[in-house]
């Protein structure tokens, strides 16, 4: 049987449960009904009927939006496993990650384009400048950078985090000897506060950092819009997004201003990849990989519209779709273990042992009855979810990634 002859059967089965008299649904009967197991071999390729249902779904999508918890082995694997079949069937060309945008730019050198090992060795040298440096996502980083040779294969647009990176080459085009002096003392500091070979940000967050900074991107004088310039942006932009989060934690009630800082930062800077992307003419076809509070659409949970929301309208705006895919890591031998209610309550009755997609969609309609139960705050983020992705991943056997190919100290 044909691929589509395969998703369309499937399709037909889950439809006379969603039709039924509302009264007598059986809801763990529909769940089932449009949740289909999958494999995926080390990152190389998606098989099964859940791989045969997500080609179908991506087919008209202009994003792809995964939204993970971070940190895991397999989340990265499957990720690999999809993008390389989006690059294959569907002509997606560029990854765009929760990543430090000139750390992407150094991971497709040509001294190290493609080369996991290689890669490695410079996440080692630059802990910092990698948020998600684990074996497994320097993995799906090579992967992207073999499977296309353009300029624009891997798109980062987090905030500004590998310091050291950055005033080194501020260092090296500085204007004037005072400037100099100024950046190679706050270097001298950066690789004091975050001297661990880990990914950390105690320089960002140190007392008077941003304001430190602002003083020295204006006695800089770069043109605005300049590399230079960006970069000096960049960090005071970071410190001041970093400082936020560390003064939520104290309890101070800044973490909806700060979130909405943090996702026009990631917007602005997924926007001038855009237009780079966009350069040749064609409609670029991009996934996208970063936290799940990024990749809803609608509102987050943390009441931001976060960047997955403008991927989502952006591509309606070209006459395509997003997609939007969570991924729910299920650690080996717990089952759906801490997974929250609003969650649990679409998914199947015994946790999968194989990597299972579910297909959200047709839910929707029966929102009422899934959320029946749910205390409020759980009602919420239950309709977050539902409509905020189109699929649910389960990844059953998860475990911790490994730092092998780095050295560096493992993070969570």
């Amino acid at each position: 049987m044909k691929r589509g002859s395969v998703l369309l059967a499937a399709l037909m089965l889950a439809a006379p449960a969603i039709a039924a008299d509302p009264a007598r649904i059986d809801l763990p009967a529909v769940i089932a009904a449009n949740s289909r197991p999958f494999a995926y071999d080390g990152g190389s390729a998606l098989t099964g009927p859940g791989a045969v249902f997500l080609e179908g779904a991506t087919a008209e999508a202009q994003f792809v939006l995964l939204g993970e918890d971070h940190y895991w082995r397999e989340t990265p694997l499957f990720a690999a496993a999809l993008y390389r079949m989006l690059h294959g069937r569907h002509g997606f060309r560029h990854l765009v990650v929760e990543q430090d945008r000139y750390a992407m730019e150094d991971v497709l050198a040509p001294e190290r384009r493609g080369d996991a090992v290689e890669i490695g060795r410079y996440v080692g040298r630059y802990p910092g400048s990698f948020e998600f440096g684990s074996d497994q996502d320097i993995e799906l980083l090579a992967l992207a950078g073999r499977l296309d040779k353009g300029p624009m294969a891997i798109c980062g647009v987090e905030q500004a985090v590998g310091v050291p990176r950055y005033l080194e080459e501020l260092i090296r085009i500085a204007p004037k000897p005072a400037v100099r002096a100024e950046l190679e003392a706050l270097l001298a500091l950066a690789r004091k506060l975050d001297g661990e070979p880990t990914y950390s940000v105690n320089f960002l967050i140190a007392p008077g950092m941003t304001e430190r900074l602002e003083r020295l991107r204006a006695a800089y004088g770069a043109r605005p819009g300049s590399r230079a310039d960006e970069m000096l942006l960049g960090l005071v932009r970071s410190s001041e997004i970093f400082g936020y989060y560390r003064r939520a934690e104290a309890g101070e009630p800044v973490g909806l201003y700060n979130n909405t800082v943090r996702e026009t930062w990631l917007k602005r800077l997924f926007l001038r990849c855009y237009h780079r992307m966009a350069a040749g003419g064609k409609l670029p076809r991009a996934m996208f990989k970063f936290g799940a509070n990024h990749m809803f659409h609608g509102k987050n949970p943390t009441q931001a519209f976060p960047i997955g929301n403008l991927a989502h309208e952006f591509a309606i705006a070209n006459g395509r779709e997003g997609y939007g895919v969570m991924i729910v890591p299920l650690a080996a031998g717990k089952g759906y273990g801490d997974t929250p209610p609003e969650l649990r309550v679409m998914l199947p009755a015994e946790p999968p042992t194989v990597p299972t997609v579910i297909d959200l969609r047709p839910l929707r309609p029966l929102q009422r009855q899934l959320r029946v139960g749910l205390k409020d705050l759980e009602a919420v983020a239950f309709r977050e979810i539902v409509h905020g992705f189109d699929a649910i991943v389960l990844l059953p056997g998860e475990a911790p990634a490994t730092m092998k190919l780095s050295g560096l100290k493992p993070i969570g």
